[in-house]
């Protein structure tokens, strides 16, 4: 499964801010996320971003999205410029720049905002644009910090186990996170799903970890 097949998987409190910002920056209600991972090379940033089904045919590339992300945040960062700590703020901004799938500036900001108050929410966000500028094992780093605070963070173990999943290839580690989602959320409306993905997991557990393989998908 490559980054595009699972993009809708991940789970990030961006989302919100992603899905405001680009239905300001379209000025359209689009029912699609662009807070989409993809596991890249460091050097290739920035993905295309692909329309959503029944999109309109005029919807903005890449660099326009890039443009209009950069007027919209425009203010922001005059306001950043009286107040360089405020780590609402810098999540603001970063999430914006997440929207329009410009990593780079995203994570200049996230990290600005982590080392100001780094809050669960927050590295969940960071995590998320390490993961899509290909540092898998700095994503995971960051959730396992991030897990410290708040060991019971449903949002932090589902996506702990996708990124030990799909970018690591590592099923133990995955099922091991989703586990402890199950345990720490016996109700939540992903637990379906989360067993779903369990189950494929297992299918893969004598299979070493890094080995890609088309049973199941991965």
């Amino acid at each position: 499964m490559d980054a595009a097949d699972h993009q809708h998987k991940f789970w990030s409190n961006a989302q919100a801010y992603s899905m405001a910002a680009i239905c300001l920056i379209l000025g359209v209600v689009v029912g699609y996320l662009v807070h989409a991972p993809a596991v890249a090379s460091s050097n290739t940033p920035t993905a295309a971003v692909a329309p959503p089904p029944g999109a309109p045919a005029n919807m903005p590339g890449a660099q326009d999205l890039k443009r209009m992300a950069d007027k919209q945040v425009a203010p922001l960062l005059a306001e950043l410029q009286r107040h360089p700590k405020d780590a609402d703020l810098l999540t603001r901004i970063g999430t914006a720049y997440l929207a329009a799938q410009q990593y780079q500036s995203a994570q200049q900001y996230l990290e600005q905002a982590a080392g100001v108050k780094a809050s669960p929410e927050i590295l969940n966000e960071l995590s998320f644009v390490q993961y899509s500028l290909g540092n898998v094992d700095q994503a995971i780093e960051t959730l396992n910090r991030a897990l410290k605070q708040d060991a019971r963070n449903s949002k932090l173990l589902y996506n702990l186990g996708m990124y030990e999943w799909h970018g690591k290839s590592d099923p133990k580690a995955a099922i091991a996170a989703w586990q402890s989602f199950l345990k720490a959320s016996p109700s939540d409306p992903k637990r379906a799903q989360v067993e779903q993905m369990i189950a494929q997991a297992r299918q893969h557990l004598s299979i070493a970890p890094g080995t890609k393989t088309d049973k199941p998908v991965m």
